[in-house]
């Protein structure tokens, strides 16, 4: 009766755990950040975007990359570094970043784990 006890609970355990991961407990820094560069980048893709706004930019993107999993989902959601892009080539040419961020723009991964999906070619 005790092993029955013992597998319902850890059962219960993994359901919990399930359900607080799914919920996506974050700190309220992650939530604006995420909030913020979601903003951002309507208005980048709507031309509403304005020079100033890089000191929103560069807080929200800083914080979004201490957690690179949810990064990852928001680039895949929204195109997040392709806006990025777009903003700094339209408002700061001249960024010594641009280079390098139009080359990771451009690699664009096919599921949040960056993995690759689709067609491989033909097998031998």
């Amino acid at each position: 009766m005790s092993t029955v006890i013992m597998w319902v609970g850890l059962a219960l355990l993994v359901a919990l755990l399930t359900f607080l991961n799914q919920k996506q407990v974050y700190s309220s820094r992650v939530k604006k950040a995420y909030r913020e560069l979601r903003e951002l980048t309507v208005k980048v893709r709507a031309e509403q975007s304005e020079a100033a706004d890089l000191e929103r930019w560069e807080p929200s993107l800083a914080e979004m990359e201490k957690h690179p999993n949810e990064f990852n989902k928001l680039e895949q959601e929204i195109g997040l570094r392709r806006a990025f892009v777009q903003y700094l080539e339209r408002h700061h040419p001249q960024d010594s970043r641009l280079p390098g961020l139009q080359e990771a723009a451009a690699y664009q991964k096919d599921s949040v784990w960056g993995i690759k999906m689709g067609d491989y070619g033909p097998r031998k």
